[in-house]
């Protein structure tokens, strides 16, 4: 669990969370410029803030069962044995500019491989660099919204990297509808399948006064940056046959004076 205080002054005011994960820089796929259009907007929006959902780099070595040169960025493959530090670094140079603005870093199943099989913590890699909290697994992420002689408004975050596939989007709301029932939070977010997807649930609750009252909760699986289907490049995707994803990655809007939450695709 992490906490952070935020201040705001009007009723009116917004503040944004994206989630960005699965990136996969390295592979072929990999939609960097889009990323990087992603890192400004994050850079020049006010009351922006963002949480790392894992997969920021594929990190699949040449004795990894995975591995495919086809599918490997051309300036990794002359440094086979240094290519996840390279893939890392560059990573950590594209997200530098908007690092003040986050709040922590997921690990993802390829840091995960990579730390497990070759003993190398990407993770540690990016707490040492920038100093930001690693949520590890999962994480509830509460958010205090304070307003001078006002209450705090109390938004919790629960996210993880997660592991459901499918080929369905059925699958993984699904799967953050199962949460509801023993995880507390407002916005339950999950990266791993690559689609954007979101639901708005709502639940009934007595306040202290006795007034049946309803409380909206937000699901969203968070996107990516790693295209499946190129002319004249294989991957993992088309081999499987997964279907085609929209790149990109959602945005979570709250407003605190209003109590309120928004989910954008």
């Amino acid at each position: 669990m992490n906490k952070k205080r935020i201040d705001f002054k009007s009723e009116k005011d917004e503040f944004y969370v994206v989630p960005i994960g699965d990136v996969h820089l390295g592979n072929k796929g990999c939609e960097i410029q889009r990323l990087k259009e992603m890192v400004e907007w994050i850079r020049t929006k006010e009351n922006c803030y963002w949480i790392g959902m894992g997969d920021y780099i594929d990190c699949i070595n040449y004795t990894d069962k995975r591995f495919d040169p086809d599918t490997i960025q051309a300036k990794y493959l002359t440094e086979l044995s240094n290519c996840v530090p390279m893939q890392i670094g560059d990573f950590m140079e594209i997200v530098r500019p908007i690092i003040d603005k986050c709040l922590g870093f997921h690990r993802g199943n390829h840091e995960e491989k990579i730390r497990l099989q070759y003993h190398y913590d990407v993770m540690y890699e990016l707490w040492k660099e920038f100093g930001k909290p690693l949520l590890e697994d999962s994480n509830v992420m509460v958010l205090d919204f304070v307003m001078p002689n006002k209450h705090v408004d109390r938004v919790k975050i629960f996210s993880t990297h997660g592991c459901c596939g499918g080929r369905k989007g059925g699958n993984k709301i699904n799967w953050l509808e199962d949460l509801i029932g023993y995880i507390e939070a407002d916005i339950y977010l999950i990266a791993h399948s690559h689609i954007k997807e979101s639901e708005i649930k709502t639940q009934l609750y007595v306040d202290r006064m006795g007034r049946v009252k309803q409380r909206k909760k937000v699901l969203g699986v968070t996107g990516s940056f790693l295209r499946g289907y190129m002319q004249g490049c294989s991957s993992y995707i088309e081999k499987a046959m997964l279907p085609p994803t929209d790149l990109g990655v959602i945005r979570i809007t709250i407003i605190p004076g209003r109590n309120d939450v928004h989910v954008s695709i």
